[in-house]
């Protein structure tokens, strides 16, 4: 009966302990995200040197841009973990399929891009917008030498 109580209690131990590092690892992620995005907002407007009156009607827009690009891009990561599985067996027709999926998914990328570009360009000069391009470039490209050094360095 005494090793029964004791089973139980580190059983519901361990399953504290796992609730516990997987709420631990979830609200790091949003940390993370949170301070990824925040230091990229920073550095786009810094980058476009933006005032406080483009500033106001720019990140509503651009928030709205991540927003649906980040859902196209989350449709397309799970559209490939479910074929993953099927890479080896896929029959000519379903292969066709998801060349039309992965296709049609990149034009509606590109015309999300075009589409806010132009939106932009109601609110922000045509240098800024340019501008804009460069800097999410730049910061890319600054975040990925960032994380090379952390592995190095680990």
């Amino acid at each position: 009966m005494i090793k029964m109580i004791n089973i139980r209690w580190i059983n519901m131990f361990a399953f504290i302990m796992l609730v516990s590092f997987a709420s631990a690892q979830s609200m790091e992620h949003k940390e993370m995200s949170d301070k990824y995005y925040a230091q990229k907002i920073a550095f786009i407007t810094n980058a476009l040197d933006l005032s406080p009156e483009e500033s106001t009607v720019f990140w509503p827009l651009y928030n709205e841009y991540t927003d649906k690009k980040n859902d196209l891009h989350t449709e397309m990561v799970s559209y490939r973990q479910n074929l993953q599985e099927k890479y080896a067996s896929i029959s000519d027709e379903e292969a066709q399929k998801a060349l039309n999926f992965y296709q049609e998914h990149m034009v509606q990328m590109q015309e999300l891009e075009i589409a806010y570009q132009n939106k932009y360009l109601q609110v922000l000069p045509a240098k800024k917008v340019l501008l804009l391009l460069k800097a999410e470039k730049d910061f890319r490209r600054q975040l990925l030498k960032r994380l090379g050094r952390k592995r190095n360095n680990q």
